[in-house]
């Protein structure tokens, strides 16, 4: 039994963790008051705009410096996610499909299939991605538009990444 230095309740060993250069070999607080303490010290540092700079850059720059572990984080989260990454291209799949006018011609069609073999084609090009982008997107907030020629727009990938779902009018 050792007693906790903040909450001064005594409790087992177990309730303790293990702490080599304290005298008995545990830490001073008991696992709940770490946690809450740690817990307050987190929100703490959350709510600090340096510390989520700091954080950001700290962040980029390992998955910039270990290329091969954010490749097996991204591998381990498709394997570990499958049926939910299925089900987000599934439903974009069938909003793309309801957002296909029946006017369409086949010309229309084809201009919508070189817009893909475009963005394929830049991308083998300038060696980083292209994406076909949504002018209006399928589903926005203020507005949804059309799966037709005149809504795409071939455009890298990381400008459409950070537009997200969001349409700004000029």
């Amino acid at each position: 039994m050792k007693t906790c230095n903040c909450c001064h309740s005594e409790k087992p060993a177990t309730e303790f963790y293990k702490k080599p250069t304290s005298k008995d070999g545990l830490f001073w607080w008991c696992r709940a008051c770490h946690k809450e303490k740690m817990k307050a010290k987190y929100h703490e540092l959350a709510s600090s705009s340096e510390y989520r700079a700091a954080e950001q850059i700290r962040v980029r720059e390992f998955w910039r410096n270990n290329p091969e572990k954010r490749a097996d984080a991204g591998k381990r989260y498709l394997e570990s996610n499958r049926a939910k990454i299925n089900a987000k291209i599934q439903k974009r799949y069938a909003a793309k499909k309801s957002r296909m006018p029946k006017w369409l011609s086949q010309d229309d069609f084809w201009l919508i299939e070189q817009a893909y073999e475009l963005a394929q084609l830049r991308t083998q090009i300038f060696g980083f991605q292209w994406h076909v982008d949504h002018i209006v997107p399928l589903q926005g907030e203020l507005v949804s538009g059309l799966h037709v020629p005149h809504n795409l727009q071939v455009i890298p990938a990381r400008d459409n990444l950070s537009k997200s779902n969001k349409f700004a009018p000029t």
